[in-house]
């Protein structure tokens, strides 16, 4: 929830924290490999921007793709938040995924945003992102974490959550991650009951790497997303 929680990725906190400091900043990109924490540093920028968690619009761009998923959204942030506080951001998932004329449809509202919105488009595909979007943004590419931090951050968790996890294995899955904290929770989640070495080892290596997947899939049902859009997932 701030930014001193955030593992490997100091020098963007760095910036974002300077930027924001001008409140002048109303579009955001933030690129890099997938699991290294692109939608949780939106969730913090949309926070320090004053946003409330209700008024705050996550859409996953995976399965609302179209111009009109993206011009409702462009409508809803045309209208102050409630609950508190007047301001809204919309964070876009997977933007990658957006249809030309859906990217087309938002143009408008990202050269002259609201004064109370922002726009945040979270992405593993830069190259993706029309021109015309990304130089109205300011961009950060988030890096894989180095393992070492990784090994560290891994220690910190199993320590507080009393998992008696050997060395061995949380290094093993610091080098399996690559460099992806969420990927690196999962393999954790998976093999930190493990009392024998050997074991979680032979655990960590039958992990399924698909795991993004799965929890996209997961999001989908808990929105009760129609058949339509649940099948792009298992696509």
């Amino acid at each position: 929830k701030l930014f001193k929680d955030v593992i490997g990725q100091k020098d963007v906190c760095k910036s974002l924290q300077a930027i924001l400091k001008g409140k002048n900043a109303h579009g955001f990109i933030f690129t890099g490999p997938s699991g290294v924490g692109k939608t949780t540093l939106a969730r913090i920028v949309a926070a320090k921007l004053g946003c409330h968690p209700k008024n705050l619009l996550e859409i996953d761009a995976a399965t609302h793709t179209g111009i009109d998923d993206m011009r409702q959204v462009a409508q809803q942030l045309q209208y102050k938040g409630l609950h508190g506080s007047e301001f809204r951001v919309a964070v876009v998932d997977e933007a990658h995924s957006l249809s030309k004329a859906a990217w087309q449809s938002l143009l408008k509202s990202v050269e002259e945003p609201p004064e109370h919105g922002a726009w945040i488009f979270c992405t593993t595909e830069s190259g993706k992102i029309p021109d015309t979007i990304s130089t109205r943004c300011v961009s950060f590419n988030l890096r894989p974490v180095r393992r070492e931090e990784m090994f560290t951050f891994l220690q910190k968790i199993a320590s507080e959550e009393k998992l008696g996890t050997n060395e061995k294995v949380l290094r093993a899955i610091a080098a399996a991650s690559e460099g992806s904290p969420r990927r690196a929770l999962s393999q954790l989640a998976a093999v930190g009951g493990c009392t024998d070495p050997d074991e979680a080892l032979e655990l960590l290596s039958q992990c399924n790497e698909d795991g993004d997947h799965v929890v996209s899939l997961c999001k989908a049902f808990m929105k009760g997303e129609s058949w339509e859009k649940v099948s792009i997932i298992l696509k």
